[in-house]
């Protein structure tokens, strides 16, 4: 079914405007009557609108997501199915994406201290995820770190993550990927089970991109440079782009390093712990982990 403003949709919502596509498709601004505001609609791309598996995988990114109820996280409402086929009813954010704002600047890089009051609230944004509700993103990136107009940092598209399991999946020779690729974790793009430390790989590769305007690989057979290759150091990258006068501390070159290690050990074991190494945050007390 064609998609126009002012249709109303599933007997309830009223379309405004289109306000992009994404990965699972196209999202609408929309009026709830019931709520009484603005919600954004996100509906299930047409070629995969009669496949019962990704029906499943929005009802599941709903379920998951209602166990989410942070100030930083974009709010699900609900899942809804009908002859518009399926969507997913979420709060909608009056702003801009991280990649947008980067991109708009006449040098699309952002700098440090730009980037460092929406870090603190990401990190904590991610160990919330992490350790209260037991999720993962596994699509985090730029586009999906938005900016409301008060400029406070909203995660959206939590609708890859996967639950943490111990269990490895049935193995396949084709694995499905879920995610973006460039900001993929090695143990992502082989298929095995969702962790902490892919979240934290992509976190790395976001701030490399940010900082650079390019991720860590960006361009030919990316898996085979992710299992073969160390990225540059975000000094030397900025230097090949003619960013030659900008600055990185050393301390976030070491950190956005370390989220980029090919083991997953390796790695920062929190978002938490990266804010720390940044003196973004002070040290935790020892005591329990989670």
């Amino acid at each position: 079914m064609s998609l126009s403003p002012e249709k109303q949709v599933f007997s309830r919502y009223t379309l405004k405007r289109r306000l992009g596509e994404g990965g699972m498709g196209v999202v609408w601004l929309a009026h709830d009557p019931v709520l009484e505001q603005e919600i954004a609609l996100k509906f299930l791309n047409e070629r995969l609108v009669h496949d019962r598996h990704a029906i499943q995988r929005l009802k599941n990114e709903t379920r998951r997501n209602l166990k989410l109820t942070h100030p930083n996280i974009v709010r699900i409402h609900d899942f809804v199915q009908g002859p518009e086929g399926a969507a997913i009813a979420m709060e909608y954010v009056d702003g801009w994406s991280l990649w947008t704002l980067r991109v708009s600047k006449p040098r699309p890089i952002l700098g440090v201290m730009e980037i460092t009051p929406w870090l603190v609230d990401l990190c904590a944004t991610l160990d919330y995820a992490h350790q209260h509700a037991r999720i993962v993103h596994r699509d985090l990136n730029s586009a999906n770190l938005m900016l409301n107009k008060r400029g406070q940092l909203k995660v959206t598209d939590f609708g890859l993550a996967r639950e943490i399991r111990s269990t490895r999946p049935a193995e396949s020779a084709h694995p499905q990927f879920l995610g973006t690729e460039v900001y993929m974790s090695p143990q992502q793009w082989s298929g095995e089970p969702p962790c902490v430390g892919d979240d934290i790989y992509s976190l790395g590769a976001t701030l490399f991109e940010l900082l650079t305007s390019k991720p860590p690989f960006f361009e030919g057979n990316i898996y085979q440079q992710l299992q073969e290759n160390s990225p540059p150091t975000l000094t030397e990258r900025l230097f090949d782009l003619g960013f030659e006068d900008v600055e990185i501390p050393l301390l976030w070159e070491e950190t956005v390093a370390a989220c980029l290690a090919k083991e997953a050990a390796q790695r920062p074991g929190s978002a938490g712990q990266i804010a720390v190494r940044l003196g973004l945050a002070p040290k935790p007390k020892e005591g329990r982990a989670f």
